[in-house]
């Protein structure tokens, strides 16, 4: 999974630049803009920590051979 990582990223900062000059041209109100900007970070952060740090217990747990 962390393969696809980067590319979530990419489709992530794609869609806020979109987002962004959609508002410029005037097809999105800085509402619905802080709105889709706000749902697409979170979702990525979201993403983020289930596929990267969930599963892996950085909490102070030590691999069984310890």
């Amino acid at each position: 999974m962390k393969k696809l990582d980067p590319v979530v990223i990419i489709v992530d900062v794609l869609l806020l630049v979109g987002c962004g000059c959609m508002f410029l041209y005037g097809k999105m109100s800085a509402h619905t803009l802080f709105i889709v900007g706000i749902i697409l970070v979170g979702v990525l952060v979201l993403y983020l920590y289930i596929t990267n740090y969930k599963g892996n217990h950085y909490g102070g747990r030590f691999h069984k051979d310890f």
